[in-house]
Formats: structure tokens, C-alpha cells, sequence
């Protein structure tokens, strides 16, 4: 059966393209015009996933969201602004988003995140045995910290980590002051583990630490390698010097960016060690 997709747009413009752009990749696709007539369509139809504009007249994004929650709190929805702020993806991830993407659309963000929030959705109600094993991620083309950036950007900032070749079995300490604050999977497989349990495994152009970008050292999992794994490893103060010299406007993209990696992965953690806790009876 086709996953179900609801586009919830004023512009008439930004839902055409949307709809175009999900049903070549084989998506049953409905739309709305704003919230009101959103929330009316959830009356009459089930829908796999939401994409859910901010500014619309009558229901506005947040509040729409906030509706869909309540008659279904599992739901993905992933929010669409034309306003590109740190404080807007903050406030949309904390109401409950799976993902923020800002305008004009870039398709193959749109088409990578709808991808994952399906995979998401069916990973919480697939059956508990998923939540031990590697997750099965969509094929990456690059790290989704770099969604946005152009390819000279692209190139300039992988510039700027240090490749380390860690064998099976090995322990990542990112604390360590001779790896830096942000690593991204060159290939392979690692584990992240937290108080001896594993909460996530990385694969490649999947990234650690962000955290610590904003709030250095707050990093509390450590990261053990699975299979032999080559990690690019970025400094700090490099990446900050880098955004220095390219402006503010792209900063501000890599920010909304890494908050995205942050709380995509927060929620699969939370997924992996409620369903340990559900399986093993520990409280």
C-alpha cells in the first residue's frame, strides 16, 4: 500500500511541486490550503506523514500542528517556512516536528526527509525486535549537516576534518583533545553506547557530536566501531573560523541543520531504550 502523504500549504505553487516531486517517487500525495482545511481532510482520510507550512491564514503551522497531535500523537509532521531562523527550528522541533525544512524547497532534502520520517514512523510501530538492531537507513549522499550548502561549500568544509582509521572493537572517545568536536562516518559502522547500552549505530555520512558544537563538552555516549570504520573528525574552532569567513547566512543553515541531526537522533535513542526497558521489565 502507498504511504499516504498530506501537504498543507497556502501557496498553491509550493504544493504543486511538492506533489509532483513525492508522487514520482511513488507516494499517494493529498492537499490542503491551510490548517482549517487540513484538519477537516484528517476527519475523512489517514495520513502516513504531514508536510505543514508555518504562516497560513485562519489555522497557522504550530497550531495545526499541535490539532494533528492530538488525534494523532504519534504523527510525523514536517514543517516548511520561508522564515531560515536557529529560533523558528528550535520552536518547531520542540512543539513536536520530525524535521524543519525552510524555503524555497530543495528536493532532494524534501524527498530525503520524507524518507525518513516514514522509516521513523514505521520503526515505532514495527515489532520491538527493531529497536536492537541496526537501524535501516536510507542511502546517504552526504552528511546532513551539509543540506543546503553548495558544492564548492561542500568541498571547503570536509576540508577541514582529519581522517582516523579505527579498527573493529575500538573505543571513539570524543572527549579526547586530540579528536575534534563534530565526526562524520567516512565508512563503516559504529555503535553509540550510553551507561553500557547501545542507543544508536552510525553509518556512513552519518555525523556525532553536535552537541558539543553548541554546548562544548556535553557529550555524554561514547562510540565503539563495529565493522573497520574510517572517521573525519572537525575541530571546533576550525568549523567556527570557517563560518566566519563564509557568513552568517550560511551558519545559519548549518545550525538548522545540526539541530535536525540532533533531535532525529534523540528520538530514535529514546525509541531504542524505551523498547529495551518494555522488553526487559526494568523500570
Amino acid at each position: 500500500m502507498k504511504k499516504h502523504i498530506l501537504i498543507v500549504d497556502d501557496e498553491q505553487n509550493i504544493r504543486e511541486v511538492c506533489k509532483e516531486l513525492l508522487e514520482e517517487e511513488g507516494y499517494k500525495v493529498s492537499l490542503a490550503v491551510d490548517g482549517q482545511d487540513a484538519l477537516e481532510k484528517t476527519d475523512m482520510d489517514i495520513f502516513d506523514l504531514f508536510l505543514v507550512d508555518m504562516a497560513m491564514p485562519r489555522i497557522g503551522g504550530f497550531e495545526l500542528m499541535k490539532m494533528i497531535k492530538k488525534k494523532q500523537p504519534l504523527a510525523v509532521i514536517i514543517i516548511l517556512t520561508g522564515f531560515s531562523s536557529i529560533e523558528g527550528a528550535v520552536k518547531a522541533v520542540h512543539a513536536g516536528a520530525f524535521q524543519y525544512l525552510s524555503k524555497p524547497i530543495n528536493a532532494d532534502e524534501l524527498i530525503d526527509a520524507v524518507k525518513s520520517g516514514l522509516q521513523y514512523s514505521q520503526d515505532l510501530y514495527g515489532p520491538l525486535q527493531k529497536a536492537f538492531e541496526p537501524a535501516t537507513e536510507i542511502i546517504k549522499k552526504e552528511p546532513i549537516l551539509l543540506n543546503g550548502f553548495t558544492p564548492e561549500e561542500k568541498m571547503d568544509f570536509m576540508s577541514l576534518g582529519i581522517i582516523r582509521r579505527f579498527d573493529i572493537g575500538e573505543n571513539i572517545q570524543m572527549g579526547d583533545d586530540k579528536l575534534g568536536t563534530i565526526a562524520i562516518i567516512e565508512t563503516g559502522e559504529v555503535s553509540v553506547w550510553l551507561n553500557n547500552t547501545t542507543i544508536d549505530y552510525l553509518q556512513k555520512w552519518d555525523s556525532f557530536g553536535e552537541e558539543s558544537f553548541i554546548l562544548a563538552g556535553s557529550t555524554l555516549a561514547s562510540l565503539r566501531t563495529e565493522t573497520v570504520s574510517k572517521v573525519r573528525f572537525f575541530d571546533r574552532k576550525k568549523i567556527l573560523d570557517f563560518f566566519a569567513y563564509k557568513g552568517e547566512k550560511l551558519l545559519k543553515r548549518f545550525m538548522i541543520n545540526l539541530i535536525n541531526c540532533i533531535y532525529f537522533k534523540w528520538r530514535k535513542s529514546i525509541q531504542r531504550i524505551v523498547m529495551l526497558k518494555l522488553v526487559t521489565g526494568e523500570s
